[in-house]
């Protein structure tokens, strides 16, 4: 009966150390909506990642392994349980000395910041109403992508390519971009919409409109979807 005794309290406590072990191992992170361009041995996508409780804008991380049992899927933001584990060597120079495992997917959420993804004409900046190009007369479109985080637009004169800085669904900050320089008679509305996007800090979409606002909540520019 000793002896019986002895091994349920062997196994229960064995039980218990496994799993403390298996919680110590075991880490909270967060999966970005998009993969990105990455160097490793060579040119690589790499998810973005960030761990804890939180996301801090700004503070994501490259992932250059994988996550066994872990099916990505863009255009989601995911919240998981990573276990992380010791490789056994030898480990080339090149690899992680981790072994990454889903333990499971806490949250999946469709990453709001992709609703800026399309092409964008405008019908209203500041005082003027669908302006048109200088050459062509055609209406100026924009194409925003979230997941590059990059817009390219016809300012009517010029045209200009730039980086997103911050976008979260909701707030949104452009980088000045490089635009070409031609010198046209009426510069009007490139004036308008080139300070309107430097002054942008935020924006809303409703009915296949887009706003881009000021830090007030001012609307600078109007877009309609063109698709």
């Amino acid at each position: 009966m000793k002896t019986i005794l002895f091994l349920l309290i062997s196994t229960v406590l064995g039980v218990v150390a496994c799993e403390r072990q298996d919680e110590e191992n075991t880490e909270i992170w967060w999966i970005n909506s998009a993969k990105v361009a990455c160097t490793g041995v060579g040119p690589m996508s790499c998810l973005q990642i960030q761990k804890g409780s939180e996301i801090e804008p700004g503070a994501w991380e490259f992932f250059y392994s994988s996550i066994k049992g872990f099916d990505y899927e863009p255009g989601n933001i995911y919240q998981i349980k990573v276990k992380v584990t010791d490789k056994e060597g030898p480990i080339p120079a090149d690899a992680s000395s981790k072994n990454y495992e889903l333990v499971e997917i806490m949250n999946k959420e469709i990453d709001p910041a992709l609703r800026l993804t399309n092409i964008w004409k405008i019908t209203k900046v500041g005082g003027i109403e669908n302006p048109t190009g200088f050459k062509n007369k055609e209406a100026l479109t924009f194409e925003f992508d979230a997941s590059a985080k990059t817009y390219v637009g016809n300012m009517g004169c010029n045209s200009v390519r730039g980086d997103i800085k911050e976008n979260d669904g909701e707030n949104l900050l452009l980088g000045p971009g490089a635009a070409t320089r031609m010198a046209c008679p009426d510069m009007s509305a490139e004036n308008a919409i080139s300070k309107a996007l430097t002054d942008t800090r935020g924006y809303k979409l409703e009915n296949n409109q887009l706003y881009l606002m000021n830090e007030s909540g001012e609307i600078l520019i109007t877009f309609q979807a063109v698709d």
